[in-house]
Formats: structure tokens, C-alpha cells, sequence
């Protein structure tokens, strides 16, 4: 008898699988090369030896666990006992990681949906570094970046960041991070899996250690090609590790603005769905509480724990509300938001009854789009920006007989409204596309369109 993980008990995790390659250049480690086809990814590390007997016992425990995956699921597309034989020899004959993982990957690619990865044995789960390299070995570039038209182009610059201090500038097109030369894009390749191929391999670049140096070739206003040089800094923050998976930043960041009318709008945005984020985002909601209106950014934010959707939702209406549903073959979870009627010191309070905007692009996935979703879906908030990732399957994590980690589909999802994400992501309400004049002008169109509707909005319009 097959064994099924229970989605009813275990702990769902949403859009990690990336978290290698799509993040800010923080993350993936020097050592790492990624292979990339479509939306499944296999990271892989240094060499290290294997027998055949651990390649093929590894290679069958993915087979089995995602075959189960997709007969809990009724997922009928894909002749898996068919993968099986054209790459189970394959994986016989590998003699190292190296040559494991992109037969593992090969077949991950076969089922054509996001969230099914593996991750490589002591970066998943912030063990033994490679050699060379110390275990707080994060380092970053200080930069996001996004596509502009067809344009990869500098998003954000941190302004403390050695990038910053080198001239790198917001709405900078790259040509070129180190040995990477970024493919030219027709202004139609800017959405989907072509965008995020290009983007995992430039993030991928910019990654490697603290003090490491990075080269960028850039276009700034001017349009003339420059070569500039910099040492990456150490990840600045709270990092968090969480199950299998490899350390992340954890950091919440929230700010006041000001409306031209006097009132206040809290703004608010994190990279993770984790839980250290939990304590201070309560706090930042209380604490805006008197505010016009509320704006939650989650551009960049590839997920995390599903079920921290619950609570955060919870500060946002005023009678139970259903989230979604997560599905698998005669089983599903309900996810539901309480009312938040009382601070953690005890304190009484109502849910926050102002216009709720939250900001999106197409980094932001899983658990991200499964929030958006859902309060769009229920009325409460508004949504802006670009179409999020389509990437929303709950997902588990399961150590494997080589060491490395799958992370594995466990349900599917759908919002309130019964409406799937997966493959097709959240449409925002208001489209606002990334502009490369709105980043050099140190405009944000999508934040601005929020908060000119909440400007508009009327006072403490009452919660759905």
C-alpha cells in the first residue's frame, strides 16, 4: 500500500521551490548550478559520489512520491510508468549528483506544473557548506531586478548596498552579469516561463558570497553600454530556517505614508511567508490601525507557509471567511479566516475595516497569489500591478536516500470563488505594467495607483 502524506497534518508549504534562484541575490549559494526547463527546477551543488544503488534508490523514491502526487490529484495527463522506463536507465548509470540530478530534473520536467524540486543536500537545509565556504556564506548584490517591456531591468536598489554606492541605478537595463549574458527578449517573451528562465539565471548570477566580486554591464538613462565592479555585501536581517528548506530572509519592513488629504496609509511588505514575519506584521497592523487605508506589497514574495494566510487575512474582516480550498483525491482542507478581535497582550480590538490594496507582479507566487486571491475574490481588497505567478500547488518537503530534499505536490487549490490558480495566476484589478521611465523618474506606479484609491475610497468603509 502506498503511503500518502496527509494534507490535513502536515506542514504546507507554497512557492519555496524557487528560492535558489528568484530571490533578490541573497540566497543561492556560488556553488550552485541550476537547470532550468519550464517551471520545475533542480539546483545542483558541488560533485559528490554516488553508488548506482543510491542513484537508483533516489531516482524511484521521487518516481513513486510525485506518482503518488498526481494519482491523489487524478492528474492523468502524464504516462509516468512510461518516464520511468526512458530515464530509469539513465539514472543507473550516474555516478555522481552531478549526473543524478539532471535526470531527476528531466523527469520533474515531465509533469509541467510548479512546486516540484529537489534541493540539494546541505544548502537545503543549511547543513555542511561546500568546501571553501563558510555556513553564513549569503551573500548579495543589493538589487532586484524585472523585466521592463523586454528589457531586464534594475527594479530596486538597496540604498546602503555596494551597488548603490557604485552608480547602479534604478531602471539601469543589464546586459551582462558576470559570464551571463542576458538573451534578447521580444516584448511578448516578458511574460511567463521564458521571463522566468532568464530571470532565475540573472538572480543566479548576481548570488555568491559576502566580499565576492560581481561584474554588471548595464544601459543606464543615457543608453550607453558600462562595465561596473563591486563587492557583494552579507545578507543584512533576520534569516529563517524552516524544515528541509534552505535559510531564508525573513525580514518585514512597514512604513507610514501620508495622503494629500492629512490621513495615513500603513504600508507594509515581507519576502517570505515565514513565521518570524508573524509578531511584527501584528504589530504593524495594530499600529496602523487608524490609518486611511492599508497597502500589503507582495511583489517578490515567492511564498511560504500556507497557513499564515489564515491569520494575516483575519486582521482584515469581521465574520468568518473562507481563503480556499486545498484538494486532494476524497480529501480537502479548508482554509478559513477568523476575525482578529483581540492584540496578543489581550488587548480587544475590531478587524481592520479600511481599504485594503494589495500590490502584485509576476515573482509573486504560491502562497502570495493564494492570499491575493482570496481576499479579491471576497471583496475585501483591491489587487494591483501585474499577473502573479501561476504557481499556487501546496507542496511538502521529503529527504531523500542521497541526502538531497523533494519538495513535492501534496493538493491543489482553489479560491473562494472556485477559480484555480495554478497556471493562470491572479489578474489584478488594476493592471499597472512596470515602466522603465516610472524606475529612472524613482516613481512606483502600481504603489501609487493603490494609494490613489484608497485616497478616493471613503473613510472606514466597512469590512465585507
Amino acid at each position: 500500500m502506498r503511503s500518502r502524506p496527509n494534507p490535513k497534518v502536515v506542514r504546507v508549504v507554497c512557492g519555496i521551490a524557487a528560492v535558489g534562484s528568484l530571490t533578490t541575490g541573497a540566497v543561492a549559494p556560488s556553488s550552485v548550478v541550476a537547470q532550468s526547463s519550464g517551471r520545475s527546477r533542480v539546483l545542483i551543488p558541488r560533485d559528490a559520489r554516488i553508488d548506482s544503488t543510491v542513484a537508483l534508490a533516489t531516482f524511484d523514491s521521487v518516481w513513486r512520491t510525485v506518482g503518488t502526487s498526481l494519482a491523489d490529484r487524478g492528474v492523468t495527463r502524464v504516462d509516468w510508468d512510461a518516464v520511468r522506463r526512458e530515464l530509469r536507465p539513465m539514472a543507473a548509470g550516474a555516478r555522481s549528483n552531478d549526473e543524478l540530478r539532471p535526470v531527476v530534473s528531466a523527469m520533474l520536467r515531465r509533469v509541467g506544473e510548479s512546486h516540484f524540486a529537489v534541493l540539494p543536500s546541505g544548502e537545503a537545509s543549511g547543513g555542511a557548506p561546500a568546501p571553501g565556504r563558510s555556513p553564513s556564506a549569503l551573500g548579495r548584490a543589493g538589487l532586484s531586478l524585472r523585466f521592463a517591456g523586454g528589457d531586464l531591468t534594475v527594479w530596486r536598489v538597496d540604498s546602503a548596498s555596494a551597488a548603490k554606492r557604485a552608480g547602479v541605478n534604478a531602471g539601469d537595463v543589464i546586459d551582462q552579469i558576470d559570464d551571463y549574458i542576458v538573451p534578447a527578449l521580444e516584448v511578448r517573451d516578458s511574460a511567463g516561463v521564458r521571463r522566468t528562465t532568464v530571470l532565475t539565471s540573472a538572480m543566479r548570477a548576481l548570488a555568491g558570497d559576502p566580499a565576492s566580486r560581481v561584474r554588471l554591464v548595464r544601459r543606464g538613462a543615457n543608453g550607453a553600454r558600462e562595465e561596473i565592479v563591486f563587492d557583494r555585501d552579507s545578507v543584512r536581517g533576520p534569516v529563517s530556517r524552516f524544515g528541509n528548506l534552505p535559510p531564508l530572509p525573513a525580514s518585514f519592513e512597514a512604513r507610514r505614508v501620508t495622503l494629500d488629504d492629512g490621513r495615513c496609509v500603513g504600508v507594509m511588505r515581507f519576502d517570505y511567508w515565514l513565521p518570524p514575519v508573524v509578531a511584527p506584521l501584528d504589530r504593524a497592523v495594530n499600529e496602523m490601525r487608524s490609518c486611511g487605508g492599508i497597502v500589503i506589497d507582495l511583489r517578490g514574495n515567492l511564498g511560504g507557509v500556507a497557513g499564515m494566510m489564515m491569520g494575516v487575512a483575519g486582521h482584515f474582516v469581521n465574520e468568518v471567511r473562507p481563503l480556499g480550498i486545498m484538494r486532494t483525491r476524497g480529501e480537502e482542507m479548508r482554509f478559513v479566516a477568523n476575525p482578529r478581535r483581540a492584540t496578543d497582550a489581550g488587548e480587544p480590538v475590531e478587524p481592520f475595516a479600511g481599504p485594503l490594496a494589495i500590490v502584485v507582479d509576476g515573482l509573486s507566487a504560491s502562497t502570495s497569489e493564494m492570499f491575493a486571491a482570496a481576499l479579491q475574490s471576497l471583496g475585501r481588497a483591491r489587487v494591483f500591478g501585474e499577473r502573479t505567478a501561476g504557481q499556487a500547488l501546496p507542496a511538502v518537503t521529503t529527504r531523500l536516500p542521497n541526502g538531497d530534499v523533494l519538495m513535492h505536490v501534496v493538493a491543489d487549490f482553489v479560491a473562494p470563488n472556485g477559480a484555480r490558480i495554478e497556471g493562470t495566476g491572479v489578474n489584478p484589478d488594476e493592471v499597472v505594467p512596470l515602466r522603465r521611465s516610472d524606475l529612472q523618474a524613482g516613481r512606483d506606479g502600481a504603489l501609487e495607483a493603490a494609494l490613489r484609491w484608497i485616497e478616493r475610497a471613503r473613510p472606514n468603509t466597512a469590512t465585507r
